[in-house]
């Protein structure tokens, strides 16, 4: 998979507007304390001491006008190590953990600062007015760490982890996940990537002006569906359809999710299931063969389960669906099969094989491709087809022009 151009422009806009207003975002961060400690009141009655009081005036020196940067990051060094003292010597105090967690962000030792600023909030609820701020200034400053390792060294490993910590930080930060799930996917790690793109699924639709929205959650179909047909191909099948139901709840014209999720319905014998969605899978794909022999089978084994109970109506309803599966199935002009969806710039091609079936060899036939994302349509085109020989193969490709890298498609006989 491929970095897309937009993503791209995303991430460098994001991570610039950060860089330029990283510095003010320290300032604000070391106002939060004055020349005396925060004016919090903890329902403990804990209070400030000596430690705190001061490493409240190192930080209060870090905002001297002209202070350069060495001797900056000296007094943020005497804050920390004032408070680390203070919480030695009383480690219930929330105060030395708040004075020292503003001192390591400063010191830009974001993960250790947030460790300090949940212990903080742990000891005394009362401060989280002024946790939960400077946390999500922290989450900047590990956006900010992130792009420097990105774009300056290359560090894939040490950008993940830059955005990961954004995250934890502040949860509503959207670009900090995508960015550690679609970094974590190129590198192969899926244990990291999945439950972000997992998530993105579960938001609210993006509003088509929301073109990072819209790619953002088309990069997460096409990730969850690997994910999901990887599942199957592992035998952990109540998995696989778990996953795969959540791509076709938001990409519901996806073939492969379709049908991915009726091969795993099949093995766990779910025939009510299995019937509901290959039902959805002919729609789509009406020369899938091996979808009509699944209806059949689906229908099949409830007919058996309803016989075994004794309902002879819904039994006899049941066998008779079966058997108009099979009879469609075996009547199909030919069958399409393998067929996969291959993109390069603004063209996607359709590739896919033609069997023999009953149609006479040399029959004309178009099929009508169809190119889909979950926000619709992104690109059509017919193929003319020569009906091979009973069970002979032919191959077809079909160059699609799209406006979007396309998740599904599906298509139809034209007559």
């Amino acid at each position: 998979m491929k970095t897309t151009h937009g993503l791209l422009l995303a991430l460098g806009a994001a991570v610039l507007a950060t860089a330029g207003d990283a510095s003010a975002q320290r300032g604000r961060n070391n106002n939060s304390g004055s020349s005396s400690l925060p004016q919090v009141t903890c329902a403990s009655g804990a209070t400030g001491g000596g430690f705190a009081v001061a490493a409240q005036g190192a930080l209060n020196r870090t905002l001297i006008p002209g202070l350069g940067a060495p001797q900056k990051q000296g007094f943020y060094q005497q804050a920390l190590d004032q408070a680390t003292q203070g919480i030695a010597a009383d480690a219930n105090n929330p105060f030395n953990y708040f004075l020292a967690a503003q001192a390591a962000a400063g010191l830009n030792q974001p993960a250790r600062a947030d460790s300090l600023f949940r212990k903080t909030v742990q000891l005394c609820p009362e401060f989280a007015g002024e946790v939960t701020p400077a946390r999500a200034r922290l989450g900047e400053q590990a956006m900010e760490t992130a792009r420097v390792a990105l774009v300056d060294r290359s560090d894939t490993t040490a950008a993940i982890a830059g955005w990961t910590l954004a995250t934890q930080l502040d949860s509503t930060n959207t670009d900090a996940a995508f960015y550690a799930g679609y970094f974590s996917l190129l590198k192969g790690d899926n244990a990291r990537a999945i439950p972000v793109f997992r998530r993105i699924l579960t938001m609210p639709p993006p509003a088509a002006t929301d073109t990072n929205g819209v790619e953002r959650r088309d990069v997460a179909v096409r990730a969850v569906l690997g994910w999901g047909g990887q599942l199957f191909n592992q035998e952990q099948n109540a998995q696989a359809v778990e996953v795969l139901n959540s791509v076709r709840a938001v990409d519901p014209q996806n073939h492969d999710a379709n049908y991915w999720t009726t091969l795993a319905l099949y093995k766990l014998q779910r025939w009510n299931d299995l019937a509901t969605v290959t039902a959805r899978v002919v729609e789509l794909a009406p020369l899938n063969y091996n979808a009509f022999m699944l209806l059949h089978d689906a229908h099949k084994m409830t007919a058996d389960a309803l016989k075994a109970q004794g309902n002879a109506a819904q039994e006899t309803q049941q066998r008779q669906e079966a058997m108009r599966a099979q009879g469609t199935g075996e009547a199909l002009p030919v069958q399409v099969e393998q067929v996969t969806l291959a993109a390069n710039g603004g063209t996607t091609t359709v590739r896919g094989v033609v069997v023999g079936g009953a149609a006479a060899a040399g029959t004309p036939i178009r099929l009508e491709f169809h190119l889909t994302t979950p926000s619709g349509e992104v690109g059509t085109a017919t193929v003319n087809v020569v009906a091979p020989a009973k069970d002979a193969k032919a191959n077809f490709d079909l160059p699609v022009p799209v406006t979007a890298v396309p998740t599904g498609f599906h298509y139809r006989v034209v007559h």
